[in-house]
């Protein structure tokens, strides 16, 4: 699906045909490069580029916009119906395509946020449907990720609601102690808001990748799984309540340590190891702790 003439077609279909204009997200995308390599992100997208060839007809229009978002001008569609149809069975084939890429043990959830607008319900010029087919592609996505939407007349109708009452709702009880554990989805938001941090007031991060690797090969499989299970807990145990992290594998923990010094990197490392040492988890696996300063591109004056 290359770009070069898409856009052209698409403003012609725009102007002449009955159907729906779809942008589509790979959610979490950046994330996912980030934990499992970009060779492993190319890979990801190219088949994402072949599902969506599958479930869109051959004289619909298909175009890649970036790295990890599509357009597509499907003609004749029109519901919602159709919408969640073509949506979930973009889901359900990356769900295979996760699987077949990292393993079946690997509890990655990846999938794809969809924005979309009726041609011509919502007019003939391609711009604008562009811009209200990405506004709902931004709604859906504020609400939760693998969703779709419809942009409407009433779409950017704004709601109040009580700032007290929301932030009741959102506060964590102040009893919990260590790193905020989460899971990949809730993990790649506030990665990704960590970043626009860093970016935006030149600040620095940690993150650490720790992997968990039985010194005994015959190791039996529930102990080791109970192992490292336990090691999660020390691990997390040992972090800061600023800090966060998830299993991002069966044997591995990604974390990362917002405002953390460079110079107390080595300091964390003998930490997150005493305690492995002194719960006795090193003697039955290795604990191996990859780690990377997080730092801003470049300089941002817009502080």
């Amino acid at each position: 699906m290359s770009e070069g003439g898409v856009i052209e077609q698409l403003k012609k279909a725009c102007k002449e045909e009955t159907g729906m204009l779809m942008l589509i997200n790979l959610d979490n995308f950046n994330f996912f490069n980030d934990v499992y390599g970009r060779d492993m992100g190319d890979k990801l997208v190219a088949r994402l580029a072949a599902i969506i060839s599958g479930v869109t007809s051959g004289d619909d229009i298909k175009g890649r916009l970036g790295g990890d978002e599509f357009i597509v001008f499907c003609k004749g569609l029109e519901s919602s119906d159709e919408l969640r149809e073509i949506l979930g069975y973009i889901n359900k084939k990356i769900k295979v395509v996760i699987e077949e890429l990292l393993g079946l043990e690997e509890k990655v959830s990846m999938g794809v946020s969809i924005g979309a607008v009726t041609v011509p319900g919502q007019g003939t010029d391609y711009e604008s449907l562009f811009s209200k087919a990405d506004y709902a592609l931004d709604r859906i996505k504020q609400t939760g990720n693998h969703g779709c939407a419809f942009y409407t007349d009433e779409s950017n109708k704004k709601y109040k609601s009580e700032m007290g009452d929301l932030s009741k709702n959102m506060d964590e009880s102040g009893d919990s102690t260590g790193a905020l554990w989460l899971d990949y989805d809730y993990f790649s938001i506030v990665y990704r808001y960590i970043r626009r941090h860093i970016e935006t007031y030149n600040d620095t991060a940690l993150k650490m990748l720790v992997t968990i690797v039985p010194k005994n090969v015959k190791m039996n499989e529930y102990d080791f799984y109970q192992t490292v299970k336990n090691a999660g807990k020390i691990i997390n145990n040992a972090l800061r309540r600023s800090d966060v992290m998830m299993q991002s594998r069966q044997n591995q923990f990604f974390l990362i340590l917002p405002e953390f010094p460079q110079n107390y990197v080595a300091k964390m490392i003998e930490r997150i190891n005493k305690k492995c040492a002194d719960a006795g988890i090193d003697e039955v696996v290795e604990v191996n702790i990859q780690y990377e300063m997080i730092v801003a591109q470049k300089e941002n004056s817009d502080k």
